[in-house]
């Protein structure tokens, strides 16, 4: 994962304190799936799954910086 510095702080999103229950539950599968051993259809869901925990990220990034 590559932290993000914004402003002189860690973006929300690297903070585990600071993240939403949808970008916890996402990580936690993340390392439910790569549990599961090596292969190229579990690569490839747990690529799909980062997506998706960034695609949260931002929508939460976005509401924050509309408050």
């Amino acid at each position: 994962m590559t932290i993000m510095i914004v402003r002189g702080e860690i973006a929300r999103r690297a903070r585990v304190d600071l993240q939403t229950p949808a970008e916890v539950a996402i990580t936690e599968a993340i390392a439910a799936v790569e549990k599961l051993g090596a292969d190229p259809s579990l690569t490839n869901a747990v690529v799909s799954l980062m997506r998706a925990r960034g695609d949260v990220a931002d929508y939460v990034d976005r509401q924050l910086t509309e408050r």
